[in-house]
C-alpha cells in the first residue's frame, strides 16, 4: 500500500499522523517532486525486494510519505508509510535530547566526570565528561570494534550491559579526552545509562514519559530485550554477491547509540519539534545544535547527536543510521522548517537519495549549486612491502593474549606465511606492511609488534579503526 500524503483528505491525514492538511500551495507543488521520488525509488519497487519509506515534512506537516518494495520478503508484506523500521544511529539525537532535558532540570552537568554517575568506568587519569561522550571526543574504544576483536560476529546477541562491562575492563584510551573526534557508539550507550542513573527510571521509560509520549510518537519502541517483538516492523536484508537476498538479524538489545524502531510519521513529529520546540523549549533545541570544540580550539560539525552543516547555503541538521540491514537518514533545514526522512530494510540502500529528495522538494529555495570539485590525482605509495625472512617470521609466532578483551590469537608460520588463528574466527593471513607491522582481516586491522631491549617480541598493538593500540601480550612458551 502506498500513499502520497499531500493528496489525502484531511480526516485521513489526522487519523494517520495527527496533522492538518497541507496548504493548497504545498499540495500542488508535490506533483513533480513526488514523481521524482518514485523515479529514485524505482529500483526498490519491483521484483519482490526490500525497499524503504520516504517522507517529506514542511512546517510540521507531512507533505509526502510513501512506502516502496517489501517489508517482509518471506510473506510478501508490502512496505508502507506506516511500517516500523530500526533507524540505527539516527537514535543518537534522542539520547542527546534526554541528557539535555536532565541538564535543564538541574540534575546533571555536561562537564561532570562520567564516573560521578557510572563509577564502574575506570579512572584513566584524564577526566571524561558527559560532553565528551556526546561529541564523540571521549577517547573510549568502540564496542563493536572491540567485540569483533574479541570474537563477536554478526548475529551474536549483545546486551546493554555489555557496553558498560567492556568499558569497565578497558586499560587504556584511544587518545586523551577532548583532543580528537572519533565516532564512538560506546559513549552514547553510556549516555543512556547516565540518563537512567540520574532520572531513576529505565532509559525506555524516561524516553516514553519525557519525549515519545508528549510528542505523540505512539509507534516508537526502544528495543531493550534480546528477541523483543516489535509490532508492525519490517525484517532486514542484505544482497549477496550473487544478487540474492539474505536476512540480517538484529539480535541486540543495545540502546542509546541506536535501538529505536519507529515510523516515518513518528519521526515527522520529532522533526516538527525542531521548529515548534513544544517539548523541551527553545533552549533545549538550541543546545542540541551546539557543536563540539576540541582542546586545540577546532570546532566540530558534530553537535548533540546531529551534525550541523550546510547544503547550498542552507543550514542542515542531519544524521544517518545503520543497524543490521536497516538504513535511515534524518535531514532538517531550519531556515525552511522542512526536511526529509528516509528509512530502508536493505543494507545496500542508496544513501544519496535523501539529498536528491531534498533537491526535488526544496531545490528552488536553495542557493547556487557549488562548482564541481576538480579531482585530485592520487599518488601511489611507492614503498615496497617489507618481506620478512623465515627466521624473522618465526620470532613472531606464538600466543598473544589481551587482558582487556580476555581473548587470544595464535600466530603460526605456514610456509612463508604468518597465519592468525582464533577460536571464533576463520584463519587469516598476516600480510607484512613494513618492519614489524602487519595487516589482517578488516575486523582485525593492523598489528604492530613490540620488542624489548634485547629485541625479543613482547606483544603486539592492534588497531582496527575505532580501536587503537589494543595490547596483546605474547605469552611464554
Amino acid at each position: 500500500m502506498t500513499r502520497n500524503i499531500g493528496l489525502l483528505r484531511p480526516l485521513l491525514l489526522v487519523a494517520l499522523f495527527g496533522i492538518a492538511e497541507p496548504t493548497p500551495a504545498v499540495a500542488q507543488r508535490t506533483g513533480t517532486p513526488a514523481a521524482r521520488v518514485d523515479e529514485l525509488m524505482a529500483p526498490y519497487s519491483t521484483g519482490g525486494q526490500p525497499g524503504g519509506v520516504i517522507a517529506v515534512v514542511e512546517r510540521g506537516e507531512v507533505i509526502f510519505a510513501k512506502g516502496y518494495g517489501l517489508a517482509n520478503l518471506e510473506h510478501g508484506v508490502p512496505m508502507t508509510s506506516e511500517t516500523v523500521l530500526d533507524i540505527g544511529s539516527v537514535a543518537k539525537q534522542f539520547t542527546a535530547f534526554a541528557i539535555v532535558l536532565l541538564a535543564q532540570d538541574g540534575k546533571l552537568s555536561f562537564d561532570e566526570d562520567i564516573r560521578t554517575y557510572l563509577p564502574a568506568v575506570p579512572d584513566f587519569g584524564p577526566t571524561i565528561t558527559v560532553r565528551h561522550l556526546v561529541h564523540h571526543v571521549s577517547g573510549l574504544r568502540e564496542i563493536y570494534n572491540s567485540r569483533a576483536l574479541e570474537g563477536w560476529q554478526a548475529g551474536d546477541g549483545m546486551s546493554q550491559g555489555d557496553a558498560l562491562r567492556l568499558t569497565a575492563r578497558m586499560r587504556e584510551l584511544n587518545f586523551e579526552p577532548g583532543t580528537e573526534h572519533l565516532y564512538c557508539n560506546t559513549g552514547y550507550m553510556l549516555v543512556a545509562d547516565i540518563v537512567a542513573e540520574v532520572s531513576g527510571m529505565s532509559f525506555p521509560d524516561f524516553m516514553e514519559e519525557r519525549v515519545f509520549g508528549p510528542l505523540g510518537m505512539t509507534h516508537t519502541t526502544i528495543m531493550s530485550r534480546l528477541g523483543q517483538s516489535i509490532p508492525g516492523s519490517a525484517e532486514s536484508y542484505g544482497r549477496t554477491e550473487e544478487g540474492d537476498f539474505v536476512r540480517i538479524f538484529d539480535n541486540s538489545a543495545l540502546f542509546g547509540a541506536g535501538g529505536i524502531y519507529t515510523t516515518a510519521g513518528d519521526l515527522a513529529r520529532w522533526m516538527a519539534n525542531f521548529g515548534t520546540a513544544a517539548v523541551g523549549g527553545p533552549a533545549a533545541l538550541e543546545q542540541m545544535q551546539e557543536r563540539g570544540v576540541l582542546a586545540n580550539g577546532d570546532t566540530l560539525v558534530y553537535a548533540f547527536g546531529i551534525t550541523v552543516t550546510e547544503r547550498r547555503g542552507l543550514r542542515v541538521l542531519a544524521h544517518t543510521g545503520s543497524s543490521a540491514g536497516y538504513r535511515a537518514s534524518f535531514t532538517y533545514f531550519p531556515e525552511l522548517d522542512a526536511g526529509v526522512i528516509t528509512m530502508s530494510n536493505l543494507a545496500q540502500f542508496d544513501g544519496s537519495i535523501a539529498g536528491d529528495v531534498a533537491e526535488a522538494f526544496f531545490g528552488d529555495r536553495m542557493g547556487p549549486r557549488p562548482e564541481p570539485q576538480t579531482r585530485q590525482e592520487e599518488r601511489e605509495d611507492q614503498r615496497e612491502a617489507w618481506k620478512p625472512t623465515a627466521v624473522e617470521l618465526a620470532t613472531l609466532a606464538g600466543r598473544y593474549f589481551s587482558p582487556e578483551l580476555q581473548t587470544m590469537y595464535t600466530l603460526a608460520v605456514e610456509g612463508a606465511r604468518l597465519i592468525a588463528k582464533h577460536r571464533r574466527h576463520a584463519d587469516f593471513d598476516f600480510e607484512p606492511v613494513e618492519e614489524d607491522s602487519f595487516s589482517g582481516e578488516s575486523f582485525f586491522g593492523t598489528a604492530d609488534f613490540q620488542r624489548d631491549g634485547s629485541g625479543a617480541v613482547t606483544g603486539m598493538r592492534v588497531s582496527n579503526g575505532r580501536v587503537r593500540n589494543m595490547w596483546f601480550e605474547k605469552l611464554p612458551g
